[in-house]
C-alpha cells in the first residue's frame, strides 16, 4: 500500500482538481444565465400565458396520475396532449419569441 501511495501523482491530481473546479464553476454560472434569462421572459407574460403555464402544470401532472390510475387511462391521449401543446407553446414563448412588449 505505501509503494502504491507513493506513486501518486500529486501535482496531475491537484492540477484535474482545479480542472474540475474550474468546470464546476462554469456550469454553476451557465445555469445562473439561464434562471436570469428564464425569469425576465417569465415576467412578461400575460395573464392567458399564466392560465397556460398552469394549464401545462396540471395537465402534466394529471398525465402523471392516469400512468398509475385506471380510472383516467382512457383520457391519458388527451391529457397528453394539453401538456404537450402547452409546453411546446411555453417553449417558444420563453426561448424563442423575440418580441419584447
Amino acid at each position: 500500500m505505501k509503494n502504491y501511495l507513493d506513486s501518486i501523482d500529486r501535482a496531475a491530481l491537484r492540477s484535474r482538481a482545479e480542472q474540475m473546479l474550474h468546470t464546476a464553476g462554469d456550469a454553476c454560472d451557465q445555469a445562473g444565465r439561464f434562471m436570469n434569462t428564464t425569469t425576465e421572459k417569465i415576467r412578461g407574460f400575460s395573464l392567458i400565458e399564466f392560465f397556460i403555464y398552469e394549464t401545462c402544470l396540471l395537465s402534466f401532472g394529471l398525465w402523471l396520475g392516469t400512468c398509475f390510475s385506471k380510472f383516467f387511462k382512457k383520457f391519458r391521449a388527451i391529457i397528453f396532449a394539453a401538456f404537450a401543446a402547452t409546453w411546446l407553446y411555453l417553449l417558444w414563448r420563453v426561448f424563442f419569441d423575440e418580441d419584447e412588449n
